[in-house]
């Protein structure tokens, strides 16, 4: 579609350059040509509201999923919160990985590797990362 309006437009351009006794000719042509593009304007906003109606409507019955699969669980549930001791963040850990073993946990704020072993003990340890990433 785009194609044969970029030829209409080359039509009345060439019109107007070269024969300027057909003002007329060339301005009807380029109205013509403007009342598709609004035309073809219109149907590709219809097309994206209802694509967005679509959209809206997939969401609502995702999270209809979401709601029937988790339930009502507290998102919190069953995690353990860990705090940085170099800057402070909140860090959730799932109590069920720490059940058996010690995990290393990254702090996403300053990138303090944090050994966990249980609940209670926390011992940080320098990745390598530069601290400056965010």
């Amino acid at each position: 579609m785009y194609e044969r309006l970029r030829r209409e437009l080359a039509y009345v351009r060439g019109l107007c350059e070269g024969n300027p006794e057909l003002d007329r000719k060339a301005l009807n042509r380029l109205l013509d040509t403007l009342d598709e593009l609004v035309e073809a304007n219109q149907h590709v906003e219809a097309r994206l509201r209802e694509l967005e109606e679509y959209v809206e409507e997939v969401d609502e019955d995702l999270n209809e999923l979401e709601l029937a699969f988790y339930g009502d669980l507290d998102d919190e549930e069953g995690l353990i919160e860990v705090v940085c001791p170099e800057c402070g963040e909140e860090v959730l850990v799932d109590e069920d990985d720490i059940a058996d073993d010690e995990i290393e946990v990254l702090c996403p704020k300053c990138h303090t590797v944090l050994v966990v072993e249980d609940a209670t003990e926390i011992e940080p340890q320098r990745s390598g990362v530069d601290e400056t990433i965010s």
